[in-house]
């Protein structure tokens, strides 16, 4: 190598040195706790999901009930009871 790359290599190896770079490792985001929401017994069986309208379930008597939001909070806590959006009797 030439003189001139050799002092141009010290110079950065000793910039990098004295100026203070520094390799910074951070710790992988956390995937936020699960959230446990408590569906009343009597509002019967889960019987699916629409991206259109929520969670629906049905009760022995064949009213549906769909939910559209779950009330999760980001740290896994229940932010209120799940709110009916729909509600559909059989006569």
């Amino acid at each position: 190598m030439n003189r001139n790359r050799i002092i141009a290599i010290v110079t950065l190896v000793l910039a990098a040195a004295v100026g203070g770079y520094q390799v910074k490792a951070h710790a992988q985001q956390q995937f936020p706790k699960p959230c446990t929401v408590v569906i009343p017994s009597d509002w019967g069986k889960y019987k699916g999901v629409s991206a259109g309208s929520g969670l629906v379930f049905e009760d022995k008597n064949g009213t549906l009930r769909i939910i559209s939001q779950i009330p999760c909070n980001i740290d896994g806590s229940v932010a209120s009871p799940p709110q009916i959006m729909v509600e559909i009797h059989r006569k």
